[in-house]
């Protein structure tokens, strides 16, 4: 009998619609062996440099790297996709839906699963309409995090945390009505946030709202543009005080892009997973080299604004601007390529999702700010007869940073060594380096500096999913700080030897 339901369990599992073998999709391990910085050991830098050992994270990269996606390259993560599509039982009608988890590997060993912005669509196909064209409703029961405005994502806005941090708890659902047709698209959308009302200590929905186009100008030209609306909740201190003061964003994003003998892209993590076999791509797939030359120029930019507390005036609220330029150019000849990369963002759109620094407040009357700022070029050439990819790349940056009147981050009872008018710069969202009060025998105040950087890379390819890789970098930054007691047992900010050598040693596995 036992042999009996074995026979008829695989008859049924036989009859069941075949799974695609790419159920696990963008699949990639990664073993790493690296040293963020071997002129330092552990203790001595801020954040702290253990010596070299298995494993990298964020630490390892440079401000040049990861450009267009949230990963660092290190982790060991895939997409579990379940995907399915079928013709509706109306004509030019079709049902999609996908199932997609990010798995992440945590360097415990522990698991992370956490929803990718799974979706069902419906596309109708208008009489006449092209395969590729048609109207389409998407539905993000969970997340809509990649729906996003912008387009290069390290600059991108509208994801899950445009209504803040405190929202991402409770998902962050949303939709969106697209037309597509052969040379244009346009598209509305929408997402809805529960978040803490400060004064009610309730939930309250937030809104927003997206809508964007594109067009093909030329078969080489692309324009697109893209504006959404959102609100943010109450600002919390002043709801303490029992004043409602509502956080409103709004923004708008446009981009150009010339390219010859490349398609259009994307950032990766816009893209919608899925496992189609007619649509699949792999997105960690190796380089291919067709010869010939293709290139590509984009430029965007981003103009933001919040309505945020205004520290000068009690119990009133001012717009605060945030502004975003990103410049990517790409070119291949045969098995040579290059690239340059140059960004702008002003420290108000670093710390726009926050919002604010601190957090719900405009900076002071008086503030200096400085924007990030770099410029980064780099080349590679494959070598096809031994699988080998040499490549360099060099950058510069000058790091956003603010001296306000007062220091803002000592509280309201500052310490003695975090008083008084200095400068801190912001390397990202809420990341934040405090320099001395004085630098130099002149007493003068501290600025931010330029940082460089310069990093050598090889990429071996051992087979179609198995691949060696190796960077050695080089940073000079003498905006890095540490807190140290003086000679009054109080800390102080003190200057860390601004030289870095560091290493990334790889063997990645995708599938």
């Amino acid at each position: 009998m036992k042999t009996l339901r074995t026979v008829a369990l695989t008859g049924l599992l036989s009859l069941a619609a075949p799974a695609w073998a790419g159920d696990f999709v963008d699949t990639r391990l990664s073993f790493v062996f690296a040293d963020d910085n071997v002129l330092a050991g552990a203790g001595e830098t801020t954040p702290n440099s253990p010596n070299a050992r298995f494993g990298a994270g964020n630490q390892n990269t440079q401000f040049y790297d990861n450009f267009n996606t949230r990963f660092s390259g290190f982790e060991s993560l895939s997409n579990l996709t379940l995907y399915k599509r079928m013709p509706a039982f109306f004509e030019g009608l079709t049902t999609e839906a996908a199932l997609t988890v990010l798995l992440l590997e945590s360097p415990s060993g522990g698991v992370t699963l956490q929803d990718n912005s799974s979706y069902i669509r419906l596309n109708y196909t208008p009489p006449g309409w092209g395969e590729k064209e048609g109207i389409s409703l998407t539905g993000f029961p969970v997340s809509a995090d990649r729906f996003r405005l912008g387009y290069a994502y390290r600059i991108s806005w509208g994801g899950s945390s445009i209504f803040t941090t405190r929202a991402t708890a409770q998902g962050v659902p949303g939709a969106k009505l697209q037309i597509t047709r052969d040379r244009w698209y346009a598209y509305v959308g929408g997402k809805t946030a529960l978040v803490l009302n400060d004064l009610i200590l309730e939930q309250e929905t937030l809104y927003g709202a997206m809508a964007g186009a594109g067009v093909d100008i030329l078969e080489t030209l692309r324009l697109e543009v893209g504006g959404g609306y959102f609100q943010k909740g109450i600002i919390p201190g002043l709801a303490n005080q029992g004043i409602r003061a509502p956080v409103n964003s709004a923004g708008v994003s446009g981009q150009a892009v010339y390219h010859v003998g490349v398609p259009v892209g994307t950032s990766v993590d816009f893209r919608l997973y899925r496992n189609d076999p007619e649509v699949y791509q792999r997105f960690f797939a190796p380089e291919s080299y067709p010869g010939g030359l293709a290139y590509s120029i984009s430029l965007e930019g981003s103009y933001l604004t919040q309505s945020l507390e205004d520290p000068d005036v009690s119990a009133r609220t001012v717009p605060q601007g945030a502004t975003a330029i990103a410049l990517q150019a790409r070119a291949k000849l045969d098995y040579l390529r290059l690239h340059v990369l140059g960004l702008y963002r002003s420290l108000s759109f670093i710390q726009f999702d926050v919002p604010g620094l601190p957090p719900f407040r405009d900076f002071p009357d008086g503030t200096e700010l400085k924007p990030e700022m770099f410029i980064a070029v780099g080349a590679d050439y494959h070598l096809k007869d031994l699988h080998l990819t040499p490549g360099f790349i060099a950058g510069v940056q000058m790091p956003a940073s603010y001296r306000s009147p007062q220091f803002l981050g000592g509280g309201n009872n500052p310490p003695p060594g975090l008083s008084g008018t200095r400068t801190v710069v912001v390397r990202d969202v809420n990341q934040l380096s405090i320099l001395p009060q004085t630098c130099g025998s002149s007493s003068e105040v501290c600025e931010a500096e330029p940082i460089l950087s310069a990093k050598a890379t090889f990429r071996w390819d051992l087979s179609e999913t198995v691949a060696a890789v190796g960077e050695v970098y080089y940073t000079y930054d003498s905006n890095r700080t540490t807190f140290r007691d003086d000679t009054t047992g109080v800390a102080q900010p003190r200057f860390e030897d601004p030289h870095g050598l560091g290493f990334n040693t790889l063997l990645q596995a995708r599938f």
